[in-house]
């Protein structure tokens, strides 16, 4: 990864001049930034942590091999010189929305008789990835049979994640993007009861309409979201290429001064998604 010092530089920045657009809600982000990769199958981001990761996968994956972690009660695979967790052991550590995680990075694997059958190459090129965050060779490996590579150098604010399958990343912010604006929350009763709501995931089919403006690079912005009786807007902007978020956080006023790209907007009548702009 290039400039890999400045960027941690960068990264410890990040608290000390959050402005509007970035603050932290709740565990959530008021924005996230999408750039994905589709010849080399992954998606760089901002604003998606290991919590928001891991609730919204629709299969959460069976172990973890730890690369760099902070977490404690862990297992040891001598073979590899990895610490490891298996689900559902590893909830703990998502389950606890909005603690800071810092450095965490991981590689899912099927089960143990695949990770002890892994050659010394292949665990040469699994420290690779994790030390230069770029993969020599295919990232993904038979004998683990990993759907995911995830990389970071500060949860949430850096991801580099290797998707597999495709379907796993269009599931995941199916679901990511309707809860950061509490659209599954429950309604308001007259009598100040709540009645439960359909769930408003989005079709994967209307968010695969949008892999060209992934693979340019994308804010989907929460703070600027819209709700009204009828409908709730959240707008897309086109932003290109970021590697270090203090440049996006420095332009993040001027793009939102222009007319976003598209709207996602949910018809709260119908219950439906729609792609408005495109």
């Amino acid at each position: 990864m290039t400039n890999q010092n400045s960027l941690i530089a960068t990264l410890h920045r990040i608290d000390e001049d959050m402005p509007e657009g970035f603050v932290l809600k709740h565990g959530k982000r008021d924005f996230i930034y999408l750039h994905k990769q589709e010849a080399e199958h992954f998606v760089a981001s901002f604003g998606i942590d290991f919590f928001s990761f891991m609730q919204s996968l629709k299969e959460p994956p069976p172990n973890v091999l730890l690369l760099d972690h902070p977490f404690m009660d862990v297992e040891y695979d001598m073979h590899t010189q990895f610490n490891y967790v298996s689900f559902p052991s590893y909830k703990k550590y998502y389950k606890e929305n909005g603690k800071e995680y810092g450095h965490i990075s991981w590689i899912d694997f099927e089960d143990i008789e695949g990770l002890e059958e892994l050659a010394p190459w292949e665990i040469a090129e699994i420290l690779y990835i994790r030390h230069t965050f770029n993969h020599l060779r295919s990232p993904f490996y038979p004998k683990l049979n990993n759907r995911f590579v995830y990389l970071t150098l500060e949860d949430g604010f850096y991801n580099k994640v290797y998707y597999r399958y495709w379907n796993d990343f269009y599931q995941l912010i199916s679901k990511l993007i309707p809860e950061h604006v509490e659209i599954n929350k429950p309604d308001r009763l007259w009598l100040g009861g709540r009645k439960k709501t359909e769930n408003a995931i989005i079709p994967t089919e209307i968010l695969k309409q949008l892999s060209p403006l992934f693979n340019e690079g994308v804010i989907i912005s929460f703070h600027k979201s819209i709700q009204t009786r009828q409908t709730i807007e959240i707008p897309v902007w086109v932003v290109g290429d970021y590697r270090h978020e203090d440049e996006l956080r420095d332009e993040l006023r001027t793009i939102y001064q222009k007319r976003q790209t598209v709207n996602l907007v949910y018809q709260k009548k119908m219950k439906e998604w729609i792609i408005d702009g495109k």
